[in-house]
């Protein structure tokens, strides 16, 4: 059973970029919106200031990337 809050691919724009900061932290930079914060479930705005040249990498894929989401979800019930 898929959990509904999880987002998937088709969500996002081609172009995004799927990164992950300090190894639990899921972000999305979404062409001409911005960047994005998805650890919990929900996209909150996200000031790329904090991004720092050794904190953060791109996701492998967007399954890499939504994993990290899942794991934020782990103390929550599925929807």
């Amino acid at each position: 059973m898929s959990d509904k809050r999880l987002p998937t691919a088709a969500d996002f724009p081609p172009d995004s970029e799927f990164v992950i900061k300090e190894f639990g932290v899921p972000l999305v930079c979404i062409p001409g919106k911005g960047w994005f914060n998805w650890f919990g479930g929900s996209p909150k705005p996200y000031d790329v200031r904090f991004l720092k040249v050794d904190n953060n990498w791109n996701a492998d894929s967007f399954e890499e990337w939504v994993a990290i989401v899942k794991d934020s979800l782990k103390d929550d019930k599925p929807a």
